[in-house]
């Protein structure tokens, strides 16, 4: 807001930040419906059939992943070709559009010697790569 009441004209880092996280949430929400639909209509095989899921359902995450020869973290990546995992694709996409989002506005707070905005953009994409990465893992 300005000091007379009335809403300031964005941004060009907030305009291309909200481009591209609304083109982002578009795309991922799109492969994700889509490797849903891909799966419920049986286009492509699920790992476990559909008629089976109720013998995982009271099972923890740990004993789900032995139980159907997933393993834990990226290892999913290796099972999209299953259509109860194709629809994943679009739940990472729409995990990383926040990364897309700070390295789109990053050149510009450097082109702009805005260096505090510069490190708070690095320092989100560090932490959200880190977090991606699966090296910080929390146990239970």
């Amino acid at each position: 807001m300005t000091a007379g009441g009335r809403p300031r004209a964005a941004l060009r880092e907030e305009t291309l930040f909200a481009a591209v996280l609304g083109a982002g949430t578009l795309m991922s929400a799109v492969v994700l419906i889509a490797g849903f639909l891909a799966y419920v209509l049986g286009w492509v095989p699920p790992r476990v059939p559909i008629a089976e899921l109720p013998r995982y359902w009271g099972l923890d995450a740990p004993g789900w992943l032995r139980a159907v020869g997933a393993e834990p973290g990226w290892g999913w990546l290796r099972l999209v070709a299953y259509g109860d995992f194709l629809s994943i694709i679009g739940i990472a996409m729409l995990g990383g559009v926040t990364l897309a989002c700070y390295a789109a506005v990053l050149p510009m707070f450097l082109r702009k010697g805005d260096t505090a905005y510069a490190v708070i953009a690095l320092l989100e994409l560090a932490v959200l790569l880190l977090a991606a990465s699966g090296l910080v893992v929390v146990r239970h």
